[in-house]
């Protein structure tokens, strides 16, 4: 019965651990937890050492499918990067050249990358460490390299700024050369609004008109400014538009006035903003539109002895029909240059107006005071394109020599 007892007592034995054996077991348990953690954190290297290898192979591969077509790259590109340099010089011919050079860089810059990286890769394949430091070394393998180092250097991007310009000297280089006497006549409307926008326009070496709107704050300052600067000063005179909802301005010909009433305003814009060399209409269709009304203004015209530009802001103009009565040779507006300001569709404005001139003899472009961050900077450079293949730059009253009547 002692025996039976004593077996039953050890098939269930009470275990009882003391605080330090708890603490024991714990920290040994923590120890193998770690060793663990340990050991799955050293096998990740290799695990990506292997993926970055394989990646080094496809490199490897693609390199020899491409060696080819990199030799030729390279043999070309000394001969683009010279063009590139002289693109900033030259006009817009080479500029374009420059771009496309810049574009052939950049590929070539991402082959060499390649190139290098596998060379590296090649010598230390068996070495999984050596595997990923050529991995992370193709970029600056670039920059070590003297050759690479200059593909660093050509493939510097343009800013917006000089893409824009580019492109328009590339625009009026493509010009042919002037035909029939070919002359450009610039008209800036809607002067005396204000004068820094004014001061853009006075710099240009060329002569051109300004037409002053009456009875504005800066009216006689800008046509004084004009006349200082060697331009010539015309009267904006402002007329009602069909449309009965725009302002034309203070000054305005209205449709309920009798025609001796428009003699008379008229006169008084000229006083102000005179002495000028000639008129056109600021809005006014609907003025134009009636024979009556349009020719009271050539009447005031023809007794100053100033001409008359028609800005046609209709198709329905009687202008030239009152002018016929008259016995009088009236001007025409032949392009309007900023019915946008967007840059491209101002220079193909004036493409359309080099057209005209060299198919008329001359063209008349009305552009806006109000343009000048844009329109200025542009009609310089078409000038300095321009001028050199034969095209004149004329006010609208050194056309009368050739073509007025």
């Amino acid at each position: 019965m002692q025996q039976k007892k004593k077996t039953r007592r050890t098939k269930k034995p009470k275990v009882v651990l003391n605080k330090k054996q708890v603490i024991l077991l714990t920290s040994a348990i923590i120890f193998v937890c770690v060793c663990m953690l340990v050991v799955s954190i050293a096998t990740i290297p290799s695990e990506k050492n292997y993926v970055a290898k394989q990646e080094v192979n496809l490199l490897v591969e693609n390199t020899q499918k491409n060696k080819l077509e990199d030799t030729s790259q390279k043999e070309s590109l000394s001969s683009k990067n010279e063009s590139v340099t002289h693109a900033a010089s030259k006009k817009t011919e080479k500029a374009i050249q420059s771009a496309s050079s810049k574009t052939t860089n950049s590929e070539m810059q991402t082959n060499s990358k390649k190139t290098e990286a596998t060379t590296q890769t090649s010598s230390s394949s068996n070495n999984s460490s050596s595997v990923a430091q050529t991995t992370s070394a193709k970029t600056e393998s670039v920059t070590k390299t003297p050759s690479s180092s200059k593909v660093v250097e050509t493939t510097t991007q343009p800013t917006s700024q000089e893409v824009e310009s580019l492109s328009t000297v590339t625009a009026f280089d493509s010009v042919q050369n002037a035909e029939n006497n070919a002359t450009l006549v610039l008209v800036l409307d809607d002067g005396g609004q204000n004068l820094t926008h004014l001061q853009y326009f006075l710099d240009l070496p060329f002569d051109f008109d300004v037409a002053v709107l009456p009875k504005l704050q800066y009216s006689k300052e800008t046509a004084f400014r004009v006349r200082m600067a060697g331009k010539e000063v015309m009267l904006h005179q402002p007329m009602q538009a069909k449309n009965l909802s725009v302002n034309p301005g203070p000054g305005a010909i209205t449709p309920e006035m009798h025609t001796y009433e428009i003699e008379t305003l008229v006169t008084e814009n000229l006083l102000e903003v005179g002495p000028v060399a000639g008129l056109n209409n600021h809005e006014g269709s609907l003025i134009t539109e009636s024979v009556s009304k349009i020719g009271a203004v050539l009447d005031v015209c023809k007794s100053h002895e100033i001409f008359f530009l028609d800005s046609r802001t209709t198709a329905e103009t009687q202008a030239p029909y009152a002018a016929m009565e008259r016995g009088m040779h009236i001007w025409e507006r032949d392009i309007f240059l900023d019915n946008t300001q967007h840059r491209d569709d101002i220079i193909n404005q004036i493409l359309q107006a080099v057209k005209v001139a060299n198919r008329d003899g001359y063209a008349i472009m009305i552009g806006h005071v109000w343009s000048a961050n844009n329109l200025a900077s542009i009609l310089l450079e078409m000038y300095n394109a321009l001028e050199p293949k034969g095209y004149k730059f004329s006010n609208i009253r050194g056309l009368y020599e050739n073509f007025g009547n």
